[in-house]
């Protein structure tokens, strides 16, 4: 896990670079200043570095995601194989950004715009409300899609002490509700429903316009309309 660790500080370095630059140039113009107005100016350059570094964290691990070629093959490797290291790599860069930035702008274009980058297909017009992604080099979303808020999709899980890698495919028009959780290889078909806290385990194949929901999710039969 070293290498995992130190591409971890130099990619979280880069951005605060950027973020260190602009707090001096902020503490060097406060100098001038008597000490109520320098600790307003000071307070305000440091949330002004803190967006800095988020978005040019956004910018920094999809590079280092790239170059590496991080993004990992499907299939099934033991959880500590020099096969998985792309698979620790790809989700431990995503990561870095999940835990210290990607909140602050979920949802607008600028998630979109990092998980794009991070290799993820996302078709127009479609709404990621969640942080919670996992894999995304190996997720696609149509168009039209609306993924609610605290969503958990990951294209990856465990079985019998082997971790399999499968991607995930979200139709035209799907909707995915709050907190529902999407797992390893599962196919949702376009304009189809999963319910709020629903949970589709591996492998799940939800045909197009059908509504599912539950742990573990099933098919919701449309009650008939009462005339």
């Amino acid at each position: 896990m070293l290498p995992l660790y130190i591409i971890a500080f130099v990619c979280l370095g880069m951005a605060l670079w950027a973020a260190v630059w602009v707090f001096l140039k902020f503490h060097f113009f406060s100098l001038q200043f008597a000490l109520v107005w320098k600790a307003l100016i000071i307070g305000v350059a440091l949330a002004t570095a803190y967006f800095v570094y988020g978005f040019a964290l956004i910018l920094v691990v999809p590079a280092f995601n790239f170059f590496m070629r991080a993004t990992p093959a499907p299939g099934r490797n033991s959880y500590y194989s020099l096969l998985s290291f792309k698979w620790y790599l790809h989700n431990g860069l995503t990561y870095l950004v999940r835990h210290t930035f990607l909140e602050f702008i979920t949802p607008t274009p600028f998630n979109l715009f990092f998980f794009r980058l991070m290799g993820m297909k996302i078709g127009p017009n479609s709404q990621l409300n969640s942080a919670h992604i996992s894999d995304p080099g190996l997720i696609s979303i149509g168009k039209n899609v609306t993924i609610g808020g605290s969503a958990v999709i990951i294209a990856h899980y465990g079985v019998g002490g082997v971790l399999v890698v499968a991607p995930v495919f979200i139709g035209d028009g799907a909707t995915i509700g709050l907190r529902a959780i999407i797992m390893g290889g599962v196919t949702i078909g376009a304009g189809a429903k999963v319910l709020s806290n629903s949970v589709i385990l591996p492998k799940t194949v939800i045909p197009a316009g059908e509504t599912w929901a539950g742990v573990p999710a099933v098919k919701v039969e449309k009650k008939p309309d009462k005339t």
